[in-house]
């Protein structure tokens, strides 16, 4: 990795802690996992008594950082920035990515769901936190081992790509790459058939194999997937469009194909 982009990432990972989640349902779902850590846990008068069987659960994984600040709602307002916290905001540190080698090794891929075929989803320069967590959703409702990205021109996991994903980026392992080609040649040396979503293309996701180790690339929300990535891949597959518009959100298009190398299993 480059100087220049591993002092960007530094960046990137350091605005993360000056992010606040907040709602009920996000931090309710953060605290129980345990995966995500934080730095500060401030809530309304009104909604600490409900976080004490959490906190408690919460102990161990929290490094020290579980303390409970209540305040007034306008202090959490001003605080967080945000008028919509419901009482409760946490603020998050860098999120926790697997690495790759996590994901091929013995307890990685096709281990989480043993009655499925091993499911990856990769995805190309997606920039939008709300198709993220929405194609994070749809990984977690369709039982994907884990999603690959990379650290170029992409959005990573940020506090709105949480709220976007209800509760999903606590389950389904995320794993960013410096070179998504390199994760692509891996994951097919382990046996993995490697499909790329395209407009362009007229083989159905239907007509291909499903029954085997996948990783689905979903592309860019304007550019689609990156040329070098096409050409790693075995198919390039569509989903049949029968109204005027030519393309769909990269999110929505995400859990179309899902289900589809899903269904019949």
């Amino acid at each position: 990795m480059s100087e220049r982009r591993r002092a960007r990432r530094k960046q990137l990972d350091a605005s993360h802690q000056r992010n606040w989640l907040t709602g009920r349902h996000a931090v309710f779902e953060v605290l129980k996992a345990g995966v995500w850590p934080f730095t500060r846990l401030c809530a309304t008068p009104a909604v600490a008594p409900e976080l004490a069987e959490v906190m408690q659960s919460h102990a161990e994984e929290s490094d020290g950082s579980g303390r409970l600040e209540q305040m007034t709602t306008e202090r959490l307002t001003e605080l967080c920035s945000s008028r919509h916290h419901q009482g409760i905001a946490l603020q998050m540190g860098p999120f926790p990515y697997r690495s790759l080698q996590e994901l091929l090794g013995p307890s990685g891929i096709g281990k989480k769901f043993r009655l499925l075929p091993p499911l990856v989803v990769i995805c190309d320069r997606i920039q939008d936190g709300h198709n993220l967590g929405a194609i994070l959703r749809s990984c977690d409702a369709m039982a994907v081992d884990a999603l690959i990205i990379g650290e170029s021109e992409q959005i990573g996991v940020t506090p709105q790509v949480a709220r976007a994903a209800a509760g999903a980026v606590n389950h389904v392992p995320v794993v960013r790459t410096g070179s998504l080609l390199d994760a692509v040649s891996r994951l097919k040396d382990n046996g993995c058939q490697l499909l790329a979503a395209s407009a362009k293309s007229t083989l159905l996701v239907s007509e291909v194999q499903s029954s085997t180790a996948t990783a689905l690339v979903i592309g860019s929300e304007s550019r689609g997937v990156h040329d070098t990535l096409l050409s790693e891949c075995d198919h390039h597959v569509a989903i049949p469009m029968l109204g005027r518009v030519e393309s769909l959100n990269a999110a929505v298009a995400a859990g179309i194909l899902l289900y589809e190398l899903r269904r019949y299993r």
